[in-house]
This record gives structure tokens, sequence and C-alpha cells, in this order.
């Protein structure tokens, strides 16, 4: 079954609905209503999402790349949120950050090997 923009754009929400829901609050007073193992274990449990958030992105691997679906990115861009020269849809060779150096090697590369785009 192939995508579409629209279930993209359903996937996108579920995945921000889901990150709002996962988000733990550290500013909340505790209930007085609670024992104290209560908590403990909750207080526990707390830090322990803490170390898991910092260590592990949203793929769930160390140095993942963020993959966004071509609406998302639209939507990133209309907000003016998606920085320009670090553009994902824009290939890194075309960007104006990319070396002029490496850029010639790979143009010769390619001219060389018959590589088209």
């Amino acid at each position: 079954m192939d995508s579409t923009p629209e279930s993209r754009w359903e996937f996108d929400q579920e995945i921000d609905a889901y990150k709002e829901g996962s988000v733990r609050s550290y500013s909340y007073d505790l209930p007085n209503h609670w024992s104290e193992a209560d908590v403990e274990i909750y207080l526990e449990e707390l830090y322990l999402h803490a170390k898991l958030a910092a260590l592990t992105p949203p793929q769930g691997y160390p140095n993942a790349p963020r993959y966004y679906s071509p609406e998302r990115l639209e939507f990133i861009y209309n907000k003016h949120k998606l920085d320009s020269k670090l553009d994902p849809r824009i290939p890194a060779i075309y960007r104006a950050n990319f070396p002029e150096e490496l850029r010639a090697k790979i143009r010769a590369f390619t001219k060389e090997h018959n590589i088209k785009e």
C-alpha cells in the first residue's frame, strides 16, 4: 500500500500527539495523598525517563537522521523554521555551504564514469 499526502499528514499528526502525550512535566508538585513509596517510584521513573530521553533520539538510536515527509517539510518551511542553508529538500552538493573543492571532485568523478544525476 502506497502512502498518500493525506495518510502522511495523518501519520505526522499521530506522531505529534504521541510526542505531546509522552512528555513528562518536571515542574508540577506531587499530590499530597501519595504515599512515600508512590512518590519514590514516581521520581525513579521520572529520572529514568529523563535519562532515556537524553540518550535516545526520536528514531531510537544515537546519531539517527531525522526523516520528514514532503508535506511535513513544506509545513516547516511555511512556518519559516527551516534553515535555507540546511534545507533537506536540496541535495547537499547544491547547498551554498558545500565545500567547492569537494563539489569539483564529485563532478569530475561523475563525468569520468558517465554518471547522470
